[in-house]
């Protein structure tokens, strides 16, 4: 099929919008607009806009119409994120929570999305085996339902599953449509090897979120893609296979907490696209 680049839209510039002390519309439309500008600026067309559904300022079906027209004059595709399942022991909790996600799939749906991503609000006082079962759980019932609106719904890795929990919670839901959002920078974070980690997930991978880090006082900070601790050059190669079947984003995503949010962006741009260039997939 084929890759798109994106922009993790709110991530790439959130230190820019805290200081500007935007409203939720004008924030929005701050970082749309930045990703329209890079789209225009390195010739992606069309260009990914990542974001969430609780980002939006408002999920009326008159501003969600306004959002797709604006969507499809900029050639933007959007991978919206619908929500998050709870791994609670309270019913009621998890019952709300489907609920939710299922509103906000039918928002990801309806803005014209292919997949959308999802999180997991975790418990400490839930046994890690208990998590897994609690989400796997929900997913089998919110799956279904992303199934019916044709979406693929898709988690990352970050703090707490491992690549080996992913694949089972993908696997446990029964549904081909419930897979991994490959976040190229955190397999740092869970002390697994990003290209090995890469490999082992390609099967449920349905998205990307093509990120690199260096590791400061104690902390992995996001740089430009091809500048810090991530190997790309053998990375790349085998993400780029999940697009052989649908269309795969690679999201950029910076999230720096020192660095010029701008430079940082445009570099990663520059980066991904040269591979794309070179490798022939642009």
């Amino acid at each position: 099929m084929s890759i798109v680049v994106g922009s993790l839209a709110g991530q790439n510039w959130h230190r820019q919008v805290r200081r500007m002390g935007l409203g939720p519309k004008e924030r929005f439309d701050y970082v749309f607009d930045k990703t329209a500008a890079g789209a225009r600026r390195f010739g992606f067309r069309p260009m990914g806009i990542d974001f969430g559904v609780a980002s939006l300022p408002s999920t009326d079906r008159g501003y969600l119409d306004e959002l797709r027209a604006r969507l499809k004059e900029n050639d933007l595709l959007p991978m919206v994120g619908f929500g998050s399942v709870v791994c609670t022991l309270d019913a009621e909790v998890r019952e709300a929570a489907i609920r939710q996600a299922l509103k906000g799939l039918e928002v990801a749906a309806y803005l014209g999305a292919k997949a959308s991503t999802f999180g997991c609000q975790r418990n400490g006082r839930v046994t890690r085996a208990a998590q897994l079962r609690f989400a796997v759980d929900q997913l089998k019932v919110v799956g279904k339902q992303a199934r019916a609106l044709g979406l693929r719904i898709c988690q990352e890795d970050f703090d707490y599953w491992t690549s080996a929990e992913l694949i089972e919670m993908s696997v446990g839901s029964g549904l081909d449509n419930v897979g991994i959002n490959n976040d190229t920078g955190n397999w740092l974070i869970l002390g697994e090897d990003p290209v090995e980690a890469t490999r082992r997930v390609l099967p449920y991978t349905f998205h990307s979120h093509v990120r690199d880090y260096v590791l400061e006082e104690g902390t992995y900070n996001g740089v430009a893609v091809g500048q810090g601790l991530v190997d790309f050059e053998r990375l790349l190669p085998i993400l780029a296979q999940a697009g052989e079947k649908d269309t795969l984003f690679f999201s950029i995503e910076v999230d720096t907490d020192n660095r010029d949010e701008d430079e940082a962006f445009d570099e990663s741009c520059r980066y991904v696209k040269d591979w794309l260039v070179r490798t022939g997939r642009m």
